[in-house]
């Protein structure tokens, strides 16, 4: 079984919501773990900064496991993910991150008895549907998990939550603000 961490954007604030949320990461593991970092959705100029800010976090809250990070990389991306135990997608551009995801031949099948951990853009890819917030409309992910997700919600977003609701009436909505987090397993 598949475990999968959906978090509504913005990691890098200090709260107990993102404390648990890194925690959650690496809960139930046991022996050494490769803990996979995906900054397709970034510049590649970001990744050393990223990198470290994630390792710190997630050893931070890990109990003290035995983990290894690696970030990773395009032209050997399928290999990483065979030898990961966990994946974080952090946020950042939904759409560079989907291009690259899109290379995967059968992303669930390298994802099957992993954490598969996304943020906002990550949370986004693994949908079947999300918000577009700069576009304004509806976009499609991967559809890992039957869902529409709609990331960085605020109480004033009515229209979006709307438009959300009526969009593919049969496929549940999971609303998540900032900070917020869900699991679903698969």
């Amino acid at each position: 079984m598949t475990k999968y961490i959906l978090h509504g954007g913005n990691t890098r604030v200090p709260s107990p919501d993102n404390e648990s949320f890194f925690r959650e990461m690496t809960l139930g593991i046991k022996g050494k773990a490769l803990v996979l970092l995906n900054y397709f959705s970034r510049e590649e100029k970001e990744f050393p900064e990223l990198f470290e800010q994630d390792k710190k976090r997630i050893l931070e809250y890990s109990e003290s496991k035995d983990l290894e990070f690696e970030i990773a990389k395009e032209d050997v991306f399928e290999e990483q993910l065979k030898r990961a135990k966990v994946m974080y997608m952090r946020g950042g551009e939904t759409k560079k991150l989907l291009e690259k995801m899109k290379k995967l031949d059968s992303p669930e099948e390298l994802f099957a008895g992993k954490i598969i951990v996304g943020s906002s853009a990550g949370a986004y890819v693994l949908s079947k549907y999300y918000w577009k917030h700069e576009e304004g409309e509806i976009g499609q992910g991967l559809g890992i998990l039957n869902l529409k997700v709609y990331c960085h919600y605020h109480p004033e977003d009515l229209s979006v939550l709307g438009k959300m609701t009526q969009f593919e009436k049969d496929i549940p909505l999971l609303v998540l603000p900032e900070g917020k987090w869900q699991i679903f397993y698969k």
